[in-house]
């Protein structure tokens, strides 16, 4: 009998869209690029239809109810639309550097944006789910081929693109270590084995990038996640997580891995450069904020630099925190706005963790690394972190999302 044609509407397209927006990205993208290219503009064109015009005019102008995170989005979101851009035409910015901070900030609202299509077809969220870790798999490759100056002709550049930094690695390595303990507290079986093997093996990858460039915060939630995680099958399954905690040991002896040559190694880092200068950086925003009142309420506008102490003193577009960053190119009133979106999205966060730890656990940590730590919020890979939040909660609303793979 001969099978009807399969129908594909907007939603499909706009999903297909998206997924390949983020495999062009993994493949050839920079995460903060110092100029737009032909790879960056195919993206943005591509994210551009996934998400539909109609779309981002509602995010923007049509009222929210009974959702705090949403509202709070919305709010901050007309705010960045409107103050930070008058203030940057206002101080002459050159227009390169006010989109070097515009499209990031346009990345936070990818919730805002993308959620609906996920509500509209609730597995889209698997599609995205794997999007992601295909694209931490995947700049974990590149960061590898570059540091050790493989054969990568179509990879290596001169751009420092700190690949191994984004919250997409650190999810793919906690994710596939997550999975790969829960697939054996199923049971000791052939197929079991080999599942945890394939999960571990592709998590390994992720790891060495951040090995080789010594990511102390990393590489510090991967061994905090490790201990959460098998506390949480200790206590859900503790006749069957030892078959996991058998494997996890395996694994340790058949790498060879050596834990003290890692920590001897993060211990000297510690030991060189301390916190990053960190503290001083906060320092230098809140001395450019104070010049004035009208700074302090509003900032310094998209495209602003300021002299840096993380980077040499340099003037630079860009703190290693998130809040600092937002208090900087957008003021007090800005900063509250994103505080409440944030927490808001943080809330939300807690019901994820609650309903799968190992996937909550796996968003969590990334997170809080590039809120806090990390200049990786200016990415691509943290609007779609986010979005997973949102996401993954309509996804596991549906009867037939129930998978112990997520759970």
């Amino acid at each position: 009998m001969q099978q009807p044609p399969v129908h594909i509407d907007s939603y499909d397209y706009r999903a297909i869209c998206l997924f390949f927006a983020c495999l062009i990205y993994a493949l050839f993208g920079s995460p903060t690029p110092d100029s737009l290219s032909i790879v960056e503009i195919l993206v943005g064109i591509l994210l551009t239809l996934a998400i539909g015009i109609g779309r981002v005019r509602d995010a923007i102008l049509r009222p929210v109810r009974y959702r705090f995170w949403k509202s709070a989005g919305q709010l901050f979101l007309l705010y960045g639309l409107s103050v930070p851009f008058i203030v940057a035409v206002l101080n002459g910015y050159d227009l390169r550097a006010i989109l070097r901070d515009f499209i990031p900030f346009l990345f936070l609202f990818l919730p805002l944006f993308l959620l609906p299509l996920i509500r509209a077809r609730p597995y889209y969220f698997r599609s995205i789910l794997f999007a992601f870790i295909l694209i931490g798999l995947l700049f974990s490759m590149r960061s590898i081929l570059m540091r050790y100056d493989l054969e990568c002709k179509i990879w290596c550049v001169d751009e420092l693109l700190y690949l191994e930094n984004m919250p997409s690695v650190l999810f793919a390595a906690l994710f596939l270590i997550g999975s790969a303990i829960a697939v054996m507290t199923r049971g000791l079986n052939i197929k079991n084995v080999i599942i945890f093997f394939a999960l571990i093996a592709l998590s390994v990858l992720p790891i060495v990038a951040m090995i080789s460039t010594i990511q102390r915060a990393s590489l510090g939630a991967v061994a905090l996640y490790i201990i959460v995680i098998q506390g949480y099958f200790i206590y859900k399954s503790p006749v069957r997580v030892g078959n996991a905690i058998l494997m996890m040991v395996i694994v340790a002896i058949v790498i060879n891995f050596s834990f003290t040559a890692v920590f001897t190694s993060l211990w000297d880092k510690t030991q060189n450069v301390g916190l990053n200068m960190r503290p001083q950086e906060m320092e230098a925003v809140w001395q450019v904020l104070t010049s004035d009142l009208l700074t302090f309420l509003f900032g310094i506008g998209w495209g602003g630099h300021f002299n840096s102490p993380a980077v040499g003193g340099l003037s630079v577009n860009f703190t290693h925190n998130f809040f600092s960053s937002i208090f900087l190119k957008t003021g007090i009133i800005g900063l509250t706005l994103s505080i409440a979106y944030i927490a808001g999205l943080l809330e939300r966060l807690s019901r994820v963790i609650i309903k799968s730890p190992v996937l909550g656990l796996a968003l969590f940590l990334p997170i809080l690394i590039d809120l806090t730590l990390y200049a990786s919020f200016k990415s691509l890979d943290f609007g779609l972190a986010i979005l997973m939040i949102s996401g993954s909660l309509v996804y596991f609303r549906q009867p037939e999302s129930v998978s112990e793979t997520l759970s």
